[in-house]
């Protein structure tokens, strides 16, 4: 061979090495076990396309190195959420058998009826998250310990106008006649339900038109359902893949069922919550220190929300907030029972028995007042570095004693810079600082020139008062009206409960600006939301609000407004967590994910109240759905 001339057996050598790496980057991908493999065949496919619901999603930048020199309890909290946030997403299953053998390892049963065609229906959806749907078995695991029958006539029972629920029928796999008194809400639901009907059997199904939750069994009744059903966890080695034929229309006589509905509102909420607290919770040991208490989902030293989930449990904080929170003292619409009955509801608090399913308004992509619009946003370096809220008085029901200590007015006033001049807040200052660390302390800080400056806050209407709202006019006055579109002008997006859960939090998580979100409502995609990863927690109480938002717009030393404190300004961080949240809610929170979770919660509904629930079921281990997948991919 000449001299300068290429030898070809090292090429070809590079070029099996080649092939061979991306074989086994295929194979770590779909998790195909190596052992069983007798061939490789690169199907001649887009790969992006038809791969891209088995590994959608991308690693999670680094958090920057100078976090990690800054001492503000902010950055821990951030750095901590991330890690667990990376640990939920890398423990996602990559195959069908690997969540059937999830869902018996944290269930003890076997998968329902039809739970194969559900994960081919959502993978068909690129799901990204196919084991997320504890917060479904723990809505139906109390309703183990009641007879299918009995359930199946609390459902019958409730089509009377006192239940203040609509009726939602399946029928032949196709939606059916619906008792509608709300025409709204079930016309809604009857669009998703449309969806996942093919896959159902017959079924009726209680949905509640109320704004706020409806069930509140007592702790000790709970605990004695869960006991039962966890007697009830067999697997049997076969089991029938399908449900049984229940006739819903034949006549029952419920005449006598009591299903113990009555009036609370505008009562305090707490004295039925309590009863649905552990005994050895706040709600029922007022004597238990109130520090120790706040240590549980508080940071210590700056007051910030380190615990979302327990900064919404009432058990924990309804002591706290029993005067503070309209929904706990002066409710507007609580028809409540005592008694276990399926009702399924868009939100409750933790200790409600209400069966999650996903808001209509999520669902609804009509009313410009809660969509997201992505060509009306704008990039983040264009936003306003303010924080914005718009929305009625809602939230309780208003009369001239009570009005100012619900949540949505106290909310504002703490943001009206007039009321301000002689208000004190505490925030966390720069104490200390060098090119190895950055100290903070608690340091007291006068926010009234800061809340001018920063805080766009204030209610669009005057409503929902008793008798009339004649007596807000020298208290309170709508700001000028500002379009859904507009909000997104601002970095910050402040969400506050109303008379239930906010219906413009998807969009909130949608957009580029980030969720500032305080809330006691419980919603079905809770737990894909982490905190200071997707958004910032802000406690019910607001006394987080001024150290909150000072750390990420920062307060300049000297600066006007700053009243002597410096707070650098971290507002790259908060559009890590902007971007975090828009990248993820376009996965996790889109239209295909409702109708996921509602297919999802169904079957599992369905089989509750099946007569032979405990000898239906999916009995396989999922590998003959993936070998049909692989196959139709080009694999073996």
């Amino acid at each position: 061979m000449a001299a300068g001339e290429v030898r070809p057996w090292p090429v070809f050598l590079l070029a099996l090495v080649g092939c061979l790496l991306c074989a086994v980057n295929v194979i770590i991908l779909t998790g195909v076990d190596v052992g069983k493999i007798s061939k490789i065949f690169l199907p001649k496919v887009d790969t992006k396309k038809a791969f891209s619901y088995l590994n959608p999603l991308r690693p999670i930048p680094e958090v920057d190195p100078l976090d990690e020199i800054d001492q503000h309890p902010i950055a821990a909290l951030m750095r901590d959420q991330l890690k667990k946030y990376e640990q939920y997403r890398r423990a996602q299953s990559k195959s069908f058998a690997q969540v059937v053998k999830k869902y018996r390892m944290k269930y003890g049963r076997h998968p329902p009826p039809n739970f194969d065609q559900w994960y081919r229906f959502a993978r068909k959806r690129n799901c990204v998250n196919f084991d997320d749907f504890d917060q479904i078995m723990d809505d139906l695991r109390p309703f183990w310990g009641i007879k299918p029958a009995d359930i199946r006539a609390m459902v019958n029972a409730m089509d009377i106008d006192r239940s203040r629920v609509s009726i939602l029928r399946v029928r032949g796999n196709k939606v059916g006649q619906t008792s509608r008194p709300d025409p709204w809400r079930a016309s809604v639901f009857e669009k998703m339900l449309e969806v996942v009907a093919p896959f159902l059997p017959d079924l009726d199904i209680a949905m509640s038109y109320l704004d706020e939750p409806r069930v509140v069994a007592p702790w000790e009744e709970v605990q004695a359902k869960l006991a039962e059903e966890e007697k009830t966890r067999i697997q049997h080695s076969e089991t029938a893949n399908e449900f049984s034929k229940i006739d819903w229309d034949a006549p029952a006589d419920v005449s006598g069922l009591d299903l113990g509905f009555f009036d609370h509102s505008g009562k305090h909420y707490m004295d039925l919550a309590s009863k649905a607290c552990p005994p050895e919770s706040y709600a029922r040991r007022p004597e238990l220190d109130v520090k120790y208490v706040e240590s549980k989902y508080k940071d210590p030293v700056g007051g910030f929300i380190h615990n979302f989930n327990l900064s919404s449990d009432i058990c924990t904080v309804g002591p706290h907030l029993s005067n503070l929170h309209g929904f706990l003292f002066s409710s507007s619409t609580t028809i409540a029972t005592q008694k276990l009955v399926p009702i399924f509801g868009e939100c409750k608090v933790n200790v409600n028995n209400d069966i999650l399913f996903p808001a209509n308004k999520y669902y609804d992509f009509n009313d410009p007042r809660y969509i997201y619009n992505d060509e009306q946003d704008v990039p983040w370096n264009d936003k306003s570095p303010q924080m914005v809220w718009r929305g009625v008085t809602s939230g309780g029901v208003q009369n001239p004693d009570i009005y100012h200590r619900l949540q949505r007015h106290r909310f504002v006033a703490l943001t009206n810079s007039s009321k301000l001049s002689e208000t004190e807040v505490t925030i966390m200052g720069v104490v200390s600082e060098d090119d190895m660390s950055r100290e903070y302390a608690p340091t007291f800080f006068h926010p009234a020139q800061y809340a001018e400056k920063t805080m766009d806050v204030g209610f669009s209407a005057i409503v929902w008062c008793v008798p009339d709202c004649g007596f807000l006019a020298d208290k309170l006055s709508a700001k000028p009206g500002m379009e859904f579109k507009e909000t997104f002008r601002f970095k910050y997006l402040a969400d506050i409960d109303g008379h239930s859960f906010s219906g413009r939090w998807y969009a909130f998580l949608k957009s580029r600006s980030m969720g500032i979100k305080s809330t006691l409502f419980r919603e079905w995609h809770d737990q894909r939301l982490f905190e200071w990863v997707h958004f910032a927690p802000m406690d019910n109480r607001f006394d987080d609000l001024y150290a909150l938002m000072t750390y990420f717009t920062g307060l300049e030393k000297g600066g006007e407004g700053s009243d002597g404190v410096y707070v650098p300004r971290h507002d790259a961080e908060a559009k890590r967590i902007a971007d975090r949240s828009r990248e993820w809610a376009m996965q996790v929170l889109r239209k295909e994910d409702i109708e996921i979770y509602l297919l999802r919660l169904l079957l599992e509904y369905a089989r509750v109240v099946d007569d032979n629930r405990d000898k239906i079921g999916y009995s396989g281990d999922g590998t003959e759905v993936d070998a049909a997948d692989n196959s139709r991919f080009g694999f073996p």
